[in-house]
């Protein structure tokens, strides 16, 4: 009867041993593939928008080098895109919705006099470049002159009698498609892309993918969706692992135990190392590295990183009046709401005792932070339970953006927190 008893708990101790690595090892993974990740969209970013910035340019020459006039723009286009790593295809010039030009002519000869307003699927993207004045991107869809294609459009708007017409580009869906698969080996990533109808148009690996994380590549613009997974799948132990463990553990319990204890020692210096220990949220000591790499990979796509600083009102009362024990628990439900709040990509920390700061990477500007600002807020708004009391928390908060706000993280911080503090002093008043 001992003896059941002892091999039974060997069996539940083996069990936690390969859940508690199990956890670890994907917690692992996750961080892990977060970076890659962040290492593949700058890199894919940075590629697709060098050759949508050379529009800008094309722009500003039909404006102010040739008054309109596109008949004198081989010449200036050839040389736009002469040595450089482009995938353009075409690059055309379209006045009103009527295409009246395209860069190379050869094989696009199809394309003069086309009415894009009358094309079905170019025809929605066309009419709200022309309505909004803004930049759109399209694709992949099935081209006029043939193929297929991304498609950027950027409206040209005269400044005395407004809107003029269109330059556009036409970006080889095959070169786009190498460039994914060259990045997403060099990542060591599984990946699937779906354009901004939802529509998956790119994976990596037909099979289906289980639990991948997902981000958003250029929200404003492309708009994106991207699931990924490491290139083999997360780790996971089936059966066989348990039966082997089981195995060895009955042959030689001295070792289980040491295995034991060895890998939840290992597991919660590593999970203590990086982790606040009362919230679960990652600490100012993984700060330090984190930082590096976020603010490395803006400044390689000359992207903004956003900063939401934020404290609890009155905190000190909070303990004063209902002891340390209810203190505890309303940062833990601080933690469990700002984890709501974020999305993937996005990083929570407890860098102090009632501050906690939000990091946003690869914003295009600071809408994010006051939207995501004003959720928090209004998630603050009531009194909470906790343990039998109501407890009112109230929030203030701060924002800073890289490099906007400051040459280094800890400027861009520091601005966070002035903000903060102003706020917290005009509740007050």
């Amino acid at each position: 009867m001992i003896s059941s008893i002892v091999g039974f708990s060997a069996f539940l101790i083996l069990v936690s041993i390969i859940q508690n690595y199990h956890e670890q090892r994907l917690q692992d993974e996750i961080l892990e593939t977060t970076k890659s990740y962040m290492v593949f969209q700058t890199e894919l970013e940075n590629r697709i928008y060098t050759n949508i910035y050379l529009l800008n340019g094309y722009v500003a020459y039909l404006k102010t080098e040739c008054g309109l006039d596109w008949r004198q723009s081989p010449n200036y286009l050839s040389s736009l895109v002469e040595n450089r790593e482009v995938y353009i295809r075409n690059i055309g010039t379209i006045m009103d919705t009527t295409i009246v030009s395209n860069y190379p002519l050869e094989g696009n000869e199809s394309t003069l006099g086309v009415d894009l307003a009358t094309i079905e699927s170019q025809k929605q993207m066309v009419l709200e470049t022309k309505k909004t004045l803004k930049k759109t991107f399209q694709g992949p869809m099935q081209l006029v002159q043939g193929g297929e294609g991304f498609v950027v459009r950027v409206p040209v708007v005269r400044e005395d009698t407004g809107y003029w017409g269109q330059v556009s580009i036409v970006l080889e869906a095959a070169r786009i498609y190498e460039a994914i698969d060259a990045l997403a080996e060099k990542t060591s990533l599984n990946i699937r892309i779906y354009n901004a109808k939802e529509d998956s148009f790119y994976s990596y690996d037909e099979n289906p993918m289980k639990d991948p994380l997902v981000f958003v590549i250029s929200p404003s613009l492309m708009n994106w969706k991207v699931e990924v997974t490491p290139i083999t799948g997360w780790s996971h132990f089936g059966a066989t692992h348990i039966i082997v463990g089981v195995a060895s553990l009955l042959a030689s319990m001295i070792v289980g135990f040491l295995s034991y204890y060895s890998l939840k020692t290992n597991y919660r210096i590593k999970h203590n190392s990086i982790h606040d220990s009362l919230t679960g949220l990652l600490n100012r000591h993984f700060l330090n590295d984190y930082q590096e790499l976020i603010i490395s990979a803006a400044e390689r796509r000359k992207a903004l990183v956003g900063l939401l600083l934020l404290d609890l009102d009155n905190f000190k009362n909070i303990n004063d009046t209902y002891g340390h024990g209810i203190g505890d628990e309303v940062l833990i439900e601080t933690a469990r709401i700002l984890r709501k709040v974020v999305r993937t990509n996005e990083a929570v920390f407890r860098i102090g005792g009632d501050e906690f700061l939000i990091i946003f990477p690869m914003i295009e500007d600071a809408t994010v932070l006051e939207n995501a600002g004003n959720r928090i807020l209004e998630m603050f708004h009531d009194e909470f339970r906790i343990k039998d009391h109501d407890v009112w928390i109230a929030s203030s908060i701060g924002m800073g953006v890289y490099p906007t706000d400051g040459k280094d993280f800890e400027e861009v911080l520091q601005v966070a927190d002035n903000n903060m503090y102003e706020h917290k002093k005009s509740k007050k008043n």
